[in-house]
């Protein structure tokens, strides 16, 4: 097990007694549903998820990714062999238990929404419960020693002279009585746990969630992504046609290939040493002109290479049309990638994952589905590479509207790009790749930035001097924040500067939604720190709402009494 301490025993069992750990004979939903043991002497946990008429298991990917056998034990101290049918990007994978038997699967048990933020903020211990291979279940109680907004929290035994043991991966933490994680791994008695939100988040797309409106889907792994691709260079690699001939001035030699709508290919033209010069043109089965070299012309002493998207499947002709002398030509044509790669149903990227990888050309478009939610901003992360390659973004809703508004807008492979999106609402979404010029390599991720329950949760409450409510907001994204104010009460809201120079701006409203404060033409940014005066018209509770225009940015607001300037 990743990070975990290779030595255990059942010494280990017996001191839990003594250390803190509790063991009971407990067959409650307040524990992991399965104990898993693999082939390669590997232990962990695992949770049940519905999916379809199926009950299947989530555990930590590290714990059954390089088993050929898989044991699972259930609470009722039932065994099934397990096999492996999914793997996500953050040590996440997915079980089908091979039984006839009904499973009794608690649908949704794990996976409910709860204010997880407020639950953090609030409580400060928890519990891991732990199946062991008899069924029973060890409870350890936990202290969280730290947490971020978006995927980790860590916590470490309360008891100092308990350390984490072999086969815990897996394990539900409980916070208050509700689940609020799954451990993955341990680094010097320090749990990692993935928080309960987004795991949620990372297998929306595969378990079909209804709110999603999202179909089940297979997934790559994404860990083994550059491997992937370089087996898929050398497959397109061995695929090349030859073709050459003599041409002279104001002839015209003509070739014919068939191609795949969507399927980039790359024509080398090889120097052959002659001095002539010439064109190319390529035409459709309808003679239609689909390409032609714009820019200078071809010759026989210069290497050239030129990438070209089929727009529809068919057969293509190639002219060679001579302009200059007489003499040889020689060129390739070698597959750069399939649509089946590039638009593959299986093309799912998560929220917090790796990166998906792939080649592309000018005129070629890559798909890949994601599950966002509404008001939940993401950011879009591009790398630099040393390609040759223009491309643009699009983002496509589940009716086929494009939502991103820079749709259009070529970037260069050289600059790295991270471009923050506000999903509108939620559902499934297609972010589509396109070529624009060149070709090569691209790297697409997709980091949270922010997520609903934490810029409108019911937590987000002002008090009249108390302290700073943080967060983060991307163009697109509304936080909202709501106080209590006596009639004609006066007060002041404070906002300091991150240094972030993403632009929001500023709102406030009473309790029937009505305008009581209103400036849209000011646009603030992350790199200010001002003040703004309210005077309340009545008795009544206010939310103050930031609406991001642009970027993305922190934020941090306190309020305090009085009109009198104080920063």
């Amino acid at each position: 097990m990743n990070n975990f301490l290779s030595s255990w025993s059942v010494f280990l069992l017996a001191c839990l007694l003594c250390t803190g750990a509790q063991i009971a004979d407990v067959r409650s939903g307040m524990a992991s549903d399965v104990y898993i043991k693999t082939d390669n002497n590997e232990t962990g946990q695992g949770v049940f998820r519905q999916r379809g008429e199926e009950c299947l298991c989530i555990t930590p990917l590290h714990v059954v990714d390089s088993a050929l056998h898989i044991d699972v034990t259930l609470a009722d101290k039932r065994e099934y062999a397990a096999e492996m049918i999914e793997s996500f990007p953050g040590d996440i994978g997915v079980l089908r238990i091979m039984s006839t038997d009904p499973i009794p699967c608690k649908a949704g048990a794990y996976f409910a929404n709860i204010p997880l933020d407020t639950l953090l903020t609030a409580e400060k211990s928890g519990e891991l419960r732990t199946m062991l291979a008899d069924g029973s279940i060890r409870i350890t109680p936990v202290n969280i020693v730290g947490y971020d907004q978006f995927r980790t929290i860590r916590v470490a035994p309360q008891d100092a002279g308990t350390s984490f043991a072999k086969g815990e991966s897996g394990s539900p933490l409980y916070i208050a009585g509700r689940f609020a994680g799954m451990l993955l791994s341990v680094t010097n008695n320090v749990g990692q746990v993935v928080r309960s939100d987004a795991l949620a988040q990372t297998v929306a797309l595969f378990f079909g969630d209804k709110a999603l409106n999202a179909p089940p889907a297979v997934a790559p792994k994404k860990s083994d992504a550059p491997m992937a691709e370089k087996a898929r260079r050398r497959e397109m690699a061995g695929k090349e046609q030859e073709f050459s001939g003599v041409i002279a001035k104001s002839a015209v030699a003509e070739h014919s290939i068939k191609l795949e709508e969507n399927s980039p290919i790359r024509l080398s033209f090889l120097p052959t040493g002659d001095s002539e010069q010439f064109n190319l043109e390529i035409l459709d089965s309808a003679r239609r002109i689909v390409f032609q070299n714009k820019k200078r012309s071809l010759n026989g002493t210069e290497a050239t290479s030129i990438p070209f998207t089929p727009p529809r499947s068919g057969v293509y002709s190639m002219f060679i049309i001579g302009t200059k002398g007489e003499g040889k030509y020689a060129f390739t044509v070698t597959p750069i990638t399939t649509d089946a790669y590039l638009r593959s149903q299986t093309n799912a990227i998560h929220i917090g994952g790796g990166a998906v990888q792939g080649l592309i050309a000018q005129g070629a478009v890559a798909e890949y589905f994601t599950s966002l939610e509404e008001n939940s901003p993401i950011r879009i992360v591009l790398p630099a590479s040393e390609d040759r390659l223009r491309y643009s973004l699009d983002i496509v809703d589940a009716d086929g509207k494009s939502v991103y508004r820079d749709a259009g807008k070529a970037y260069s492979a050289g600059d790295p790009v991270a471009i923050p999106f506000t999903p509108p609402k939620t559902g499934q979404y297609t972010i589509c790749i396109k070529g624009a010029e060149g070709e090569g390599s691209y790297a697409l991720q997709l980091l949270p930035i922010a997520s609903n329950a934490q810029l409108r949760g019911e937590a987000n409450i002002l008090v009249v001097g108390g302290a700073q409510a943080e967060g983060h907001l991307a163009q697109g994204a509304v936080a909202e924040y709501r106080l209590q104010l006596e009639s004609l009460q006066t007060v002041r809201f404070y906002f300091a500067g991150s240094g972030d120079s993403g632009k929001y701006t500023v709102e406030v409203v009473d309790s029937t939604d009505g305008p009581v404060y209103l400036n849209p033409s000011r646009r603030y940014d992350g790199t200010e720190t001002f003040t703004i005066p309210f005077a309340a018209p009545k008795t009544d509770t206010y939310t103050l709402r930031l609406v991001g225009t642009d970027g993305e940015c922190r934020y941090a607001i306190s309020i305090r009494q009085g009109g009198v300037r104080q920063d």
